[in-house]
């Protein structure tokens, strides 16, 4: 079975379902998948059918590359009576020819009849029809796909909808960015303005400056720059833009860059001494905490 591909990153939540029908029965393969940080598979076959469970699971793990995935196989038999009744013959036989021996030692009157007989220990075997392993693979193996097909659809859609929402997000995060930008030369000037006013009090009335002052002024001015910042989150806003293009697993990567966005943001609001390019900073915040929740779920 060929691996689905998809021109979006897949969701790890989905559905499928798929039914065959057999010369004994009907087979039905149920597929339910959920996050996980790796791929974990958990195949049920009916009793008489573990002997399946490899080439089952092997067949899903082509398909499947992350996310927690229950399958449940059910056969629902025809209603024919499957149980077959059987007897030992010779022991009965057996049966028989001491119950006559008895019947003579004792004196006793009257017939061995069947009554006697079944009334004794294994007279009658019960047995269920012995379920056919190899005649229900290739059933299992039809309805298996179709449900792994649906499966993948259902990622696709549930995938689509994360992707739809996280360029929302990453919209979002430009346009704070860029009011941000837009606000650094009134930040910039309010910050010049509290640098030259420590400038005077580290180097007091005209005397020359020390190296421990030139190293706090320098420090000053350093921290009032957030353009290094700035270009990093442009940077992985673009990064993230190009993985939601692609067909790879993206769900760990974004991740990371998400974690990345997180810490360039959390630099530049601690340098922003300005109250407006503070909240946008913090709108920032508040939508990379959203992007991290729904990359947990991609694939």
């Amino acid at each position: 079975m060929k691996r689905a591909t998809a021109s979006i990153p897949l969701s790890m939540t989905g559905y499928g379902r798929s039914a065959k029908r057999t010369a004994v029965g009907d087979v039905t393969v149920e597929m339910r998948s959920t996050n996980h940080r790796y791929l974990e598979l958990d195949a049920r076959l009916p009793n008489g059918l573990a002997a399946l469970q490899g080439r089952l699971t092997a067949l899903v793990r082509r398909q499947i590359r992350r996310g927690r995935v229950e399958v449940q196989v059910a056969v629902q038999f025809d209603r024919r009576d499957r149980r077959r009744v059987s007897f030992d013959a010779a022991l009965l036989e057996r049966y028989h020819a001491a119950l006559v021996e008895l019947k003579h030692r004792f004196g006793l009157k009257g017939e061995v009849t069947l009554d006697h007989l079944l009334a004794l220990p294994q007279a009658l075997a019960i047995s269920e029809e012995r379920t056919p392993t190899e005649e229900l693979w290739e059933p299992i193996r039809q309805a298996t796909e179709a449900a792994v097909r649906e499966l993948v659809r259902s990622r696709q859609r549930e995938g689509a909808k994360l992707v739809q929402d996280l360029r929302a997000q990453l919209a979002a995060i430009e346009r704070h960015v860029r009011a941000v930008k837009r606000r650094l030369p009134k930040a910039f000037e309010q910050q010049r303005r509290r640098l030259r006013e420590r400038l005077q009090e580290l180097l007091g009335s005209g005397s020359p400056a020390s190296p421990s002052q030139l190293e706090q002024a320098a420090a000053l001015a350093k921290d009032a720059d957030i353009n290094e910042e700035l270009v990093r989150l442009d940077s992985h806003l673009a990064h993230v833009r190009q993985s939601l293009a692609g067909r790879e697993l993206v769900g760990k990567r974004l991740d990371f860059i998400a974690q990345e966005l997180m810490r360039e943001t959390n630099t530049m609001g601690a340098k922003v001494n300005d109250a407006e390019a503070a909240q946008h900073v913090v709108e920032i915040k508040g939508c990379i905490e959203k992007i991290r929740e729904q990359v947990q779920n991609l694939e």
